[in-house]
């Protein structure tokens, strides 16, 4: 997957801005256009990120421009790689101090592997391979392992946000729809000044067996209901850029879904 970064200057906040509604807010974002952002300097075999359906270029311009974002939608519509790579590009051009990577770490019984061995972040490492397989194109192993090494890359846990405040840095919630609506009012309510949040998640895929009380599809509804401030991206079947095949598999379930 690749994807083009467009940047867009904030508009300056004032006291209009309180009486405007969320898509209000966006739109008087946008018309002030999308610029193209300063050339990087990418190395020969680092892949470029360019949006490659209209909906991927307007989550860009979220991420760049709003400071809460969900994303939903199903598999292969990018809604983790690009804040991946987002998040590792704002962290080497240091708009950001730190990346925060947080996901339910919870599977059906049938697929449970039991007690993992290691410290906090080995127990985590498997459940954020797609995070940090995002991270690797945008910047070169020895850097990801430094960001590791000095903690500008952490991998959070649920028990262990309580009394946190995250500042100063870009939060990626994945897999958002495994969390239950406990999880999501503590993960929200940490989020500290200068901070993006990303919390993505498919609301087709909430499994009962798992997690029967999530609260993913509460909470958007709530951004809606109260007209929060997150910045909303739906994406659907149409938009997996994964494979066709994948394509061809996620419509075919959504439809069997549907019965």
């Amino acid at each position: 997957m690749h994807s083009q970064i467009f940047e867009a200057d904030r508009p300056a906040s004032n006291e209009l801005d309180k009486f405007l509604t969320r898509r209000e807010r966006k739109q008087l974002r946008k018309k002030g256009g999308r610029n193209p952002a300063p050339r990087m300097d990418i190395k020969e075999g680092y892949k470029p990120l360019v949006a490659m359906t209209p909906t991927q270029a307007d989550y860009i311009d979220s991420l760049t421009n709003a400071s809460q974002v969900f994303a939903i939608g199903p598999a292969g519509t990018g809604k983790t790689y690009i804040p991946a790579r987002i998040a590792a590009r704002m962290l080497k051009q240091k708009q950001i101090e730190k990346i925060y990577i947080a996901r339910p770490t919870v599977s059906a019984k049938r697929h449970q592997q039991g007690f993992l061995p290691g410290k906090l972040e080995q127990k985590l490492a498997p459940w954020v391979v797609p995070i940090f397989d995002a991270i690797k194109d945008e910047v070169n192993p020895k850097t990801l392992e430094d960001w590791q090494k000095n903690g500008q890359i952490e991998i959070v846990s649920f028990e262990h946000l309580r009394g946190r405040t995250l500042r100063d840095c870009f939060v990626i919630l994945d897999e958002a729809q495994l969390c239950t609506y406990a999880d999501l009012k503590l993960f929200l309510t940490r989020k500290g000044e200068s901070s993006t949040y990303v919390i993505t998640g498919d609301l087709d895929q909430t499994e009962d067996e798992v997690i029967p009380d999530s609260g993913l599809g509460i909470v958007v509804d709530m951004i809606e209901r109260f007209d929060l401030s997150p910045d909303l991206i739906e994406f659907d079947e149409s938009e997996v850029v994964r494979s066709a095949d994948a394509k061809e598999w996620v419509t075919a379930f959504k439809r069997a879904s549907q019965g």
